[in-house]
């Protein structure tokens, strides 16, 4: 008899299992405070600001011919590379490498260019205060294109496609050839700043949410839902990747590591602000063509300490399903990887000054996933 009873237990308790294993889930519900912050995420896309001190930023021929130079392997020291061999469009103009490869091997993963309009500082590290400012380092650096000014100068002021287009333009008196090298940054520039990324499911349920349409709201997934909650609650995402872009365009200590080899480290931000505050080409320096006060400020403002050593740029979110692997240094490969290392995060790997915002987060299997459904949605 006590068995008999034991079994009919055992089996009432299976079936209860299954049935909530089975049964579906809640339908997710916003409240006032989770529509007013999703509000602040969109339209998109947003007006593009121009590029700072350049002053071919927003014309249209500036931007097809930066079109033109963007795929141009003069650029390139050795003739063999151009801006479009590191920078895919199908990849989100990233490489889909752990680590750039230019003439060298480099430490760094590629940065994807959609969007880069909106962003306040470029590169990992910030080393670079404008679009065209950053378009100069992968030029002349000796472990990515391996040019040179004189090199870069020679070869397109006797380029026919090149001057016969700034003449019509009414683009004279270049006369050094550190002028030549800022030009083609700038037309290159002009161009990069036209990269937006499409309109993605994310964007179509917030105008959804804005014009209370409950047929097109329906049609976004319920995990992508529960995911949002989740980005927008517990997990605090959105406080680094805010607005539209999806990012604050700052740099955050994560704990991620700065060792690059036995006894090599990167330091991030560190080293962004020593580069951008002695770099000839930045926006306090004669090659502003636009000499905005708000601009220079930014430049001449930014102050160094021991907290940025360690800290990397928010990336933005948007197409972010092309442009793995993930992180300052590519670690990542996957989306849930990326997930799993906020959500298991241990505060010991925080730097001294590292973000009290990041907590280990006890989520589930499944809660997880519903972050990466929702992530997988800021993508076209």
């Amino acid at each position: 008899m006590a068995q008999t009873y034991a079994k009919h237990v055992l089996t009432t308790i299976v079936l209860a299992l299954l049935l909530f294993s089975t049964s579906p889930r809640a339908e997710v519900t916003l409240d006032e405070g989770e529509l007013a912050l999703i509000t602040a995420f969109g339209p998109w896309p947003a007006p593009v600001p121009s590029d700072p001190g350049n002053e071919f930023s927003g014309l249209t021929w500036a931007e097809s011919l930066g079109e033109h130079l963007f795929h141009d392997k003069s650029l390139s020291g050795d003739q063999n590379m151009s801006c479009a061999t590191c920078h895919i469009r199908a990849l989100g103009f990233t490489d889909g490498r752990n680590v750039a490869v230019g003439k060298e091997q480099h430490v760094r993963n590629t940065q994807g260019l959609f969007n880069a309009g909106y962003q306040r500082w470029f590169g990992w590290d910030g080393g670079a205060d404008s679009l065209w400012a950053a378009s100069i380092r992968p030029m002349l650096s000796d472990i990515e294109m391996n040019a040179t000014v004189a090199v870069i100068a020679e070869r397109f002021k006797d380029n026919t496609y090149v001057t016969t287009s700034l003449k019509k333009a009414g683009v004279a008196n270049i006369n050094s050839d550190e002028q030549w090298l800022v030009t083609i940054a700038k037309l290159l520039a002009a161009y990069q700043r036209t990269l937006v990324s499409p309109e993605t499911a994310f964007d179509q349920y917030r105008t959804a949410l804005l014009n209370e349409d409950v047929t097109a709201q329906q049609r976004y997934p319920e995990s992508a839902k529960r995911g949002l909650k989740l980005f927008f609650g517990a997990a605090n995402c959105h406080v680094c990747h805010f607005g539209p872009n999806f990012s604050n365009g700052e740099f955050h200590d994560t704990g991620r590591p700065f060792f690059t080899s036995v006894g090599k480290v990167d330091p991030g931000r560190y080293s962004g602000v020593k580069r951008v505050t002695n770099d000839v080409y930045n926006l306090a320096g004669r090659y502003n063509g636009t000499m905005q006060p708000a601009e220079i400020r930014k430049t001449t403002t930014v102050k160094i300490g021991q907290s940025n050593f360690g800290q990397w740029k928010t990336p933005s979110l948007r197409n972010l399903t092309r442009t793995a692997p993930y992180m300052h240094d590519g670690s990542l490969k996957t989306l849930r990887e990326v997930v799993d290392s906020y959500a298991d995060i241990d505060p010991s790997r925080l730097h001294t000054q590292g973000e009290s915002i990041l907590k280990p987060q006890q989520w589930s299997d499944s809660e997880r996933e519903d972050l990466v459904t929702f992530l997988q949605t800021l993508s076209d």
